[in-house]
């Protein structure tokens, strides 16, 4: 069986994570079609294409990065991606709570039209979906990262050995030096003087 590179309440923070994707999705989605039905008079047919821009990306890149330290949690690509996934994880999690902002505050007034002519439940459920995915990354961030900080040799990461320096001169020792011929010789500072001084 494959040895799991993450600790398994991380792999179900994974799995949460993308069920909370599907409700952000699903809210996405139904929020989009809202306002492509109701845009206000005289908005052109890309207002709500562009209005939803970033929130689309968001969703996505949250979407991809889930999968892919999913099917990298069996492998040792997980240990040596570790860092990378904080990285990722901290970027769409400050842009998940930009989307989550977006559809609390701002959703109640679109285009001069009041909450009300909107459907709900869609603009709560994006939010609801872009909360948890804020949750869930945070978890997340907590659990990758505290396996990049521990030990080394614990978890997959690789080990140091410390380097081992050498003192004296490699310079060879005339035969009529008294020097010792022993170990300690290297330890010792150099008396060597080369001939044509």
């Amino acid at each position: 069986m494959a040895r799991l590179h993450i600790h398994p309440l991380g792999l179900f923070l994974l799995f949460f994570g993308l069920l909370s994707w599907v409700v952000a999705l699903g809210g996405l989605g139904a929020s989009t079609n809202d306002c492509m039905n109701n845009r206000p008079p005289g908005a052109k047919a890309d207002y709500c294409a562009n209005m939803y821009q970033t929130e689309w990306w968001t969703i996505w890149f949250e979407f991809f990065l889930l999968v892919i330290m999913l099917l990298t949690c069996f492998t040792a690509a997980f240990e040596r991606a570790r860092y990378i996934y904080l990285t990722y994880l901290a970027m769409v999690t400050v842009q998940l709570t930009y989307v989550s902002q977006q559809f609390i505050t701002n959703s109640f007034s679109i285009g001069g039209l009041s909450f009300n002519d909107y459907k709900s439940e869609a603009y709560n459920a994006a939010a609801a979906g872009a909360v948890l995915l804020c949750i869930t990354n945070f978890a997340l961030i907590i659990f990758v990262g505290l396996g990049a900080t521990a030990a080394p040799g614990t978890t997959g990461l690789p080990t140091f050995t410390p380097l081992s320096l050498q003192m004296g001169s490699s310079a060879p020792v005339p035969a009529t030096s008294s020097a010792p011929t022993t170990m300690e010789q290297k330890y010792q500072p150099s008396t060597y003087q080369p001939s044509n001084f």
